[in-house]
């Protein structure tokens, strides 16, 4: 009832296209009055040329770094009525894992969303033909998750002449067409891509084994493939290199196989010198998994060699 309240005694004297300010604060997260603020803001209207947009391509997000890079990646598809309630997106930002800051969300109860399309010399350009372009970017860069693809102009009749191939990550791509005529025309489009990347559902220190539980997915917005971990595979039963906050994207190089040596481990050193295999005791001088290369102390001579790790107490000799 005071909530109530108060809202209706700001449209008595704010603007209807203004604002209405709403404090998001246990209903996100048990923080204190002193912990830093998400300012969200979004205007009565916004436009976007997709059927679905990330929350920074149509709000100002101010806070700090990591909560403000979380907020912008929370994707809304476009209704079938073209409103965005405000309900909405706080349903989704406490769905989020955002934590740690006091959240401040700006925005009407009703945002209404105008979905244009690519404006070249011939106008607005259909869904329809956006997908189709999209679909032709995914093959020629065998894509297999999202990609936007907003043609800069009318798209061309007739048959693709090239690119035969376009990098994942690119900005942008020239596309020909060539008619039945021979006659060859491009078209300039600029190209978003996405794709699944698995998160921290709780803060991790380095050296923990990375569970089934302790991880999510979101779909983001990246530049670069191959940086990020896309499916649980490739995290799950192995160890932190770094200590990781919730809600941080998981990148591939802070991930590695849990070490089958220990640090300290007695093990058998042996070499292969052409069909005769020479072994001796060693000690781990470093933690390791399947394939990697450790430094190894031979406790019969008391040197120090590097060997590759190829069972879990087997040591391979580079050289003597």
């Amino acid at each position: 009832m005071r909530f109530g309240l108060m809202l209706s005694k700001a449209r008595r004297i704010i603007p209807l296209f203004f604002f209405v300010s709403v404090l998001l604060l246990s209903e996100i997260t048990a923080v204190s009055a002193d912990s830093p603020v998400l300012s969200i803001k979004i205007s009565d209207s916004i436009r976007t040329a997709f059927s679905s947009f990330t929350l920074s391509e149509v709000a100002d997000i101010e806070g700090p770094r990591e909560p403000s890079r979380i907020a912008g990646m929370l994707r809304f598809s476009v209704p079938a009525s073209k409103i965005l309630l405000r309900e909405n997106v706080v349903n989704t930002i406490q769905k989020s894992s955002i934590a740690g800051v006091r959240i401040e969300l700006r925005m009407p109860s009703e945002v209404s969303i105008e979905v244009i399309g690519s404006v070249g010399e011939t106008g607005k350009k259909t869904e329809e033909e956006r997908r189709g372009l999209s679909d032709i970017v995914k093959k020629l860069s065998n894509w297999k998750y999202d990609v936007d693809a907003v043609p800069q102009g009318q798209i061309p009749q007739g048959v693709l002449s090239a690119p035969v191939s376009i990098v994942p990550g690119s900005a942008s791509a020239i596309l020909k067409f060539r008619d039945n005529r021979g006659q060859e025309r491009s078209l300039s489009a600029r190209l978003t891509w996405y794709q699944p990347v698995q998160i921290f559902k709780r803060s991790m220190k380095r050296g923990e084994i990375v569970r089934a539980e302790d991880i999510g997915e979101r779909s983001v917005k990246i530049v670069a493939p191959g940086v990020y971990a896309c499916t649980p595979e490739e995290v799950i039963g192995k160890t932190l290199r770094k200590s990781q906050q919730q809600g941080e994207m998981i990148l591939l190089s802070l991930v590695a196989d849990m070490p089958i040596i220990q640090k300290g481990k007695i093990i058998t050193l042996f070499i292969d010198t052409g069909g005769i295999i020479i072994e001796s005791k060693g000690e781990a001088q470093q933690s390791g998994s399947e394939g990697n290369t450790i430094n190894v102390k031979n406790l019969s001579s008391k040197k120090i060699v590097s060997g590759v790790i190829r069972t879990s107490d087997r040591v391979e000799v580079l050289k003597i």
